[in-house]
């Protein structure tokens, strides 16, 4: 059977109701116990790394994360790793671009339920997990509700809904069926080829924020004067930045932001198609100024993308 390495960190697939409401109290152990069929899909060591609402999920989390991966990578045939949901597909994407080179499945899964709820989605997003990660195709994976998604291409859509995440601009990779993954094309086994490489620096003076009318120029400048490196941008639409012909012409502000330094990038408000900055005059324009395109990334993905980026330059 392929060795499997659970790593656990908290989320509401681990949460017991207490007297201050829904707290991440079960353990990696716990979770195994709750679910039997994971014995019958591969042999699976436990590592407790943290036991936190994703709320409360970090930079320095994805590092701690990337690095016990790092540390153990030769050990196992692959891992999983549970979850909350709020922070998910930043995780997703921040282990997507952290652990470069891979030849082994790392998959990230979670819950709308806790475990110990009744008709819970834990069981099954676990199941399609496990068999996703020992079925050694490399990469790193969402898991949920039966779909297996790309790390860096999810995003969080419900709330409650079961079917709670999205793969955005991106198929997905496959989906469990009667019991068994069934791949969008015919997968062959992670095998060694090469090293893994560990980018464990994030620049975390990196914003986001989105584009209102009535947004003025000053965040730019307020944000450039603050410190931060980064900034991406939530545009309208294709990629739409107010400009020249707007009351509130936010191009000086980021001009000013740039000539201080900062990397500003545009993604988009909406969820799906990205942004297409040649477009329309308010995209060009601003790719004129200096602003860069996010092209089809998600807000997540972008995010990760430039912290990285900032970090390693």
């Amino acid at each position: 059977m392929k060795k499997i390495l659970l790593i656990a960190t908290g989320g509401t697939i681990a949460s017991v109701q207490t007297e201050h409401g829904m707290m991440p109290m079960l353990d990696g152990e716990g979770l195994v116990e709750r679910v039997p069929e994971l014995s019958s899909i591969c042999d699976i060591s436990i590592m407790q790394l943290a036991q936190l609402d994703s709320t409360n999920i970090q930079p320095e989390n994805w590092i701690a994360m990337a690095r016990a991966i790092a540390d153990c990578y030769k050990d196992y045939d692959g891992f999983v790793l549970t979850h909350g949901t709020d922070t998910m597909s930043y995780t997703a994407a921040a282990m997507h671009h952290m652990l470069v080179n891979l030849s082994k499945p790392i998959v990230i899964t979670g819950s709308q339920l806790s475990l110990v709820e009744d008709d819970s989605d834990a069981p099954l997003n676990l199941i399609t997990a496990f068999k996703a990660a020992a079925n050694g195709t490399a990469g790193v994976y969402l898991a949920f509700n039966g779909r297996l998604m790309q790390g860096n291409a999810t995003k969080k859509l419900y709330t409650e809904n079961f079917d709670g995440f999205d793969s955005i601009n991106v198929p997905d990779v496959a989906r469990l069926e009667n019991g068994e993954l069934v791949w969008s094309c015919a997968p062959e086994a992670g095998g060694e080829s090469g090293d893994l490489m560990l980018l464990d620096s994030l620049e975390t003076r990196v914003v986001m924020i989105e584009i209102t009318p009535g947004l003025t120029e000053d965040i730019f400048r307020l944000l450039a004067d603050g410190g931060y490196r980064g900034i991406i941008i939530k545009a309208y639409g294709a990629g739409g930045i107010p400009g020249n012909e707007s009351l509130n012409n936010l191009l000086p502000g980021i001009d000013y932001a740039i000539e201080k330094g900062v990397k500003v990038v545009a993604a988009t408000q909406c969820t799906y198609d990205g942004v297409h900055m040649d477009r329309y005059e308010v995209g060009m324009t601003a790719l004129k100024h200096g602003v860069v395109s996010a092209g089809m990334a998600t807000t997540e993905d972008a995010l990760i993308s430039l912290m990285l980026e900032l970090a390693n330059k």
